[in-house]
């Protein structure tokens, strides 16, 4: 029987690259009303979830993706009590954020209840955190949700959608854009943090330039960082992270964390990857690449 390969195409984002893996075994596929849905095996990677042709998590690997982007900004600011999850209707971000005993309230906002059902029914190992107290799971568009909230509701909004500025030209993206910044800045309160995901480095500044001045509408006290993630094409991805001052810009290093987890802590709550130095190793950039984002978090667009 010949090989099913998942294969990753997209010209925009990682021109000239094709990214494949091996389907051993297609568990189940459906077409909800905003995405097509797959769940597959793969010798290495495990359970694989895959949304419009790109995947977005194995068993194998996930949890590096979900963890830092989670703790790098819950670990940059003192309270996180409230924390609200854009997408991720996995529940890989719900997970991790519960596990932090700062946090006293999760709410996961997801256009797709197919999504959630898929990975409740698939891969449980994730979705089982909406079974968490602390979580409360909304279906709905996120960014009707957000202009329904009042100024000041969150300390921490995690951005877990599929988008990006993929376009050739200058507009932004239809979701994550300017307008979507400034209500997420609205919601947080003074001192409040944010993260998304993003490029890897070296893997296309041009659209990481262009999603990062989307981000700074939010707040221009911006860090990066990256973790490797091996069913992800290019193996590996970025994460911008951002803290929010409202009475004057303030800046402060987001590579040293406010709220430090030992390696021993971070055994005990049940993290495998992040820790408090692994936070700002993964902050710490080749030279030419760290002095290309000091110029485009100070400058502006860099590409």
């Amino acid at each position: 029987m010949a090989k099913q390969w998942h294969t990753e195409e997209n010209e925009s984002e990682y021109p000239g690259q094709r990214f494949q893996i091996e389907e051993d075994n297609l568990i189940y596929e459906t077409k909800s009303q905003y995405q097509t849905i797959r769940v597959f095996d793969h010798v290495k990677f495990g359970r694989v979830l895959s949304l419009d042709g790109c995947v977005q998590g194995s068993t194998f690997d996930e949890f590096l993706y979900q963890e830092m982007l989670t703790y790098l900004p819950l670990c940059s600011t003192e309270d996180v009590s409230k924390v609200l999850v854009l997408g991720g209707g996995d529940g890989g971000v719900a997970r991790e954020a519960a596990k932090d005993p700062r946090v006293k309230s999760v709410t996961v906002v997801d256009i797709d209840e197919k999504v959630v059902e898929t990975c409740r029914k698939f891969i449980p190992s994730m979705a089982a955190s909406f079974d968490n107290p602390k979580v409360t799971l909304i279906i709905e568009n996120a960014k009707t949700y957000l202009k329904n909230q009042p100024d000041n509701s969150f300390n921490a909004v995690i951005i877990d959608l599929t988008d990006s500025p993929s376009k050739e030209d200058d507009s932004e993206p239809q979701f994550i854009n300017s307008d979507l910044m400034r209500d997420i800045r609205r919601v947080l309160v003074n001192g409040g943090v944010l993260s998304q995901q993003d490029f890897a480095p070296y893997s296309n500044n041009r659209l990481l330039s262009k999603s990062v001045d989307v981000f700074k509408a939010a707040t221009t006290n911006v860090c990066y960082g990256s973790v490797p993630v091996p069913c992800f094409p290019n193996g590996s991805i970025g994460i911008c992270f951002g803290r929010v001052w409202k009475n004057g810009q303030e800046h402060v290093d987001l590579s040293c964390p406010v709220w430090k987890i030992s390696e021993e802590c971070a055994v005990n709550m049940g993290l495998r990857c992040y820790y408090d130095g692994y936070h700002t190793a993964s902050c710490t950039l080749p030279l030419d690449f760290k002095i290309w984002w000091r110029e485009l978090v100070e400058k502006g667009e860099n590409y």
